[in-house]
C-alpha cells in the first residue's frame, strides 16, 4: 500500500531528525538515562558509553572506536552520520566537549585541567574546538554559568 509506505518513511525520517536534534541539544549525554526503544537508540547508547569510557585517553582514535563498536569503518561512519549528522571523529570530539561543558559548569578545575581530563593534548586546541561548539570561550562559558548559579 503506497499510503502506508509513505507514512512509514515519513515516520522514520521524523524519528531520525528527532534523534539528531536530541543528540546535538543535550549538553551532557548520560547513557544510563537513555531508555532503549529502538536499534538506533541502542547503537547511540553503545557509542556514547564507549566514548565516555575512553574520554580521558588522548590516544583514543577512530580506529580504536571502530574496533570497540565491532563495525567496519564505513558502516560506523554511515550509521553515525545518519543518526547524528557527525563523522566518527566529530562524534568523539562532541562527547568530549559536552563533558568539558559539564565540568566547567561544576567548576571542576582550571580550563587546562579540564582539557586534559577530556582527552585533549593541547589546551589551545581544546579552546578552539569549544568555541566552535558553544560559540564562546570556555572561560566565558564558566563565568556565565557561575553567574547563573549564584542568581
Amino acid at each position: 500500500n503506497a499510503a502506508e509506505l509513505r507514512a512509514r518513511v515519513k515516520n522514520l525520517i521524523n524519528q531520525r531528525r528527532n534523534l539528531r536534534e536530541r543528540f546535538s541539544r543535550e549538553i551532557y549525554l548520560n547513557p544510563k538515562d537513555v531508555t532503549v526503544t529502538s536499534m538506533d537508540d541502542r547503537f547511540l547508547k553503545k557509542a556514547s558509553e564507549i566514548a565516555e569510557q575512553k574520554i580521558s585517553d588522548p590516544d583514543f582514535s577512530v580506529t580504536n572506536f571502530v574496533k570497540e563498536m565491532g563495525l567496519s569503518r564505513t558502516n560506523l561512519y554511515r550509521k553515525l552520520n545518519a543518526l547524528t549528522g557527525l563523522s566518527v571523529k566529530e562524534f568523539i570530539r562532541n562527547i568530549r566537549l559536552k563533558r568539558a561543558a559539564h565540568l566547567l559548569q561544576n567548576h571542576y578545575g582550571t580550563i587546562s585541567e579540564i582539557a586534559y581530563a577530556v582527552g585533549f593534548n593541547n589546551p589551545s586546541y581544546f579552546t578552539e574546538c569549544f568555541r566552535k561548539q558553544f560559540r564562546q570561550l570556555p572561560s566565558q562559558y564558566r563565568s556565565e554559568h557561575l553567574a547563573q548559579s549564584s542568581s
